[in-house]
């Protein structure tokens, strides 16, 4: 559900608004996902790095409201978040639109009842995705390289009854699930698959690290990872700088505690919120 406006280029309009047909759709080059938390953009520096990153990429000159920091486009997200009387949390969805002279911009906010990143009550149950191998480029670590991968695994995963699938690569190592990186508690070390093996990078891992050794948990990234290192865990979540921290509870017949993930998602709160 989104909110009752959306703001175009700093111009509010009501959300059914007519103008935006599918002829607009045609003219998106990029989308974003942000988080909002009380009116806090948690990851707002590491989005706008990644946002240029993409650019450059592109050959896509940096565009006016993108300059000093982004605070024109924070700004704006700001008034979109006052307008529709969003205090909580939001989801920000932010399009890059094709225009001229300069590129345009597309906020549209989906509201979450929520004040701060909240583990889910029913943990999610995962399976592999085998029907195809995620290949890997320079931009595998980017969600620009894994879209097409993460639209195949969503539509499987509804057929299957699973909450996630999880990509693997071309040696079978898994990966990640879509928009999400893996993370596997064992003792007192956490690993996760490194950007070297074609995983997905999210923004939030620097986080997830900080949070873990608040409790000398060692986070480690390892190029292969097997259905092996799954079932020998005592706990696995997923994490994104929009969800945050999800508790898987199933993964074939292995069952997954929480108690550690509970930990590490408070730290990452304290950490992202009271800053």
């Amino acid at each position: 559900m989104t909110s009752a406006f959306l703001l175009m280029n700093g111009q509010f309009y009501p959300a059914n608004e007519k103008l935006f047909s599918i002829n607009l759709l045609d003219r998106v080059f990029m989308s974003e996902r942000l988080r909002t938390v009380r009116n806090q953009i948690p990851f707002w520096n590491q989005q706008l790095e990644l946002v240029e990153l993409k650019l450059k990429i592109t050959n896509t000159p940096l565009p006016s409201f993108l300059e000093n920091r982004g605070k024109e486009l924070k700004r704006q997200i700001e008034r979109l978040l006052a307008k529709n009387k969003l205090f909580r949390s939001a989801i920000i969805h932010l399009h890059l639109l094709k225009d001229t002279p300069e590129i345009a911009y597309l906020l549209v906010a989906e509201p979450l009842d929520m004040t701060s990143y909240e583990l889910n009550t029913n943990g999610l149950r995962v399976s592999v995705f085998d029907k195809l191998t995620k290949s890997f480029s320079p931009l595998s670590a980017l969600d620009t390289g894994s879209l097409p991968y993460w639209k195949l695994a969503t539509t499987y995963a509804s057929v299957q009854q699973q909450d996630e699938l999880l990509l693997v690569n071309e040696q079978q190592s898994i990966l990640e699930a879509p928009y999400k990186s893996i993370y596997l508690i064992k003792d007192k070390q956490i690993i996760t698959p490194a950007p070297e093996s074609g995983a997905y990078m999210d923004i939030s891992r620097d986080t997830i690290d900080k949070a873990c050794q608040r409790f000398n948990f060692t986070l480690k990234l390892i190029t292969k990872l097997t259905e092996k290192e799954l079932l020998q865990a005592d706990e696995f979540f997923l994490a994104n700088a929009v969800q945050g921290i999800e508790w898987v509870k199933a993964f074939k017949q292995k069952r997954y505690f929480n108690k550690k993930t509970k930990l590490i998602l408070q730290e990452f709160n304290r950490l992202l919120l009271t800053a």
